[in-house]
């Protein structure tokens, strides 16, 4: 009998997929971004002595933004989990250009010093953040550039759907792969998409697992 795991791997291959794109992934700077433009795309300069800010709620993009300037222009990468919250005092690194994500959670004594001393080098400092934390950058000594998203509208999520059924779509031109197509046979309909856009209320993560359940359920459909 087939291990369940080949079995999901044959069904999705079945539809033009390697995998599932929307499956819950860990929390990668490395991994290549799924990246639409908001407008502000070119990366920030390093050595400026400037507070780069992408202010957005959960699931707007900031992570993404910041993984997308870090690929064109790299510097170390610092995240502030959510818990366990002693680990929100973890040491955040020092450079020329950073990047910290989630850091409005840092601990303020933290994050005034560690601002202080970037300014002290004339660092860059990109970071995502729930809130406006331009006063503290300030008065770190730091010039401050923001950048506010708003929620996902319909077009963007459409186009960032698509780019992650193309990302695991099989190649005709790989001889190997007898189920391969050159482009996606999956696709959302017109109305789930619809559907989706309106139940993620702007949100590219939520959107992500309403989509990760319709393509789930659409592979454990009977196979024609």
């Amino acid at each position: 009998m087939r291990a369940p795991n080949i079995v999901a791997t044959d069904r999705y291959r079945a539809v033009g997929l390697a995998r599932n794109p929307f499956a819950a992934r860990d929390h990668d700077p490395d991994a290549p971004p799924c990246f639409v433009s908001r407008g502000f795309d070119d990366p920030p300069p390093a050595g400026s002595r400037t507070v780069v800010q992408i202010i957005g709620e959960s699931g707007w993009g900031k992570t993404t933004h910041l993984r997308h300037w870090r690929i064109a222009t790299p510097g170390p990468y610092h995240y502030v989990p959510r818990r366990p919250y002693a680990a929100r005092w973890t040491a955040p690194p020092v450079d020329g250009l950073v990047y910290g994500d989630e850091i409005d959670r840092m601990p303020r004594p933290l994050r005034r010093r560690w601002l202080q001393r970037l300014a002290q080098l004339g660092a860059t400092v990109v970071i995502g953040t729930h809130r406006d934390l331009s006063g503290v950058a300030r008065r770190a000594g730091f010039e401050v550039v923001t950048h506010r998203l708003s929620e996902i509208d319909r077009p963007t999520l459409d186009t960032i759907i698509t780019a992650r059924i193309a990302s695991v779509a099989l190649d005709e031109r790989d001889p190997t792969d007898r189920g391969s197509t050159g482009a996606p046979r999956f696709a959302f309909s017109d109305g789930e998409l619809a559907r989706i856009h309106a139940k993620s209320g702007g949100s590219v993560r939520d959107a992500e697992v309403y989509c990760h359940e319709l393509l789930a359920e659409r592979i454990l459909e009977p196979l024609g």
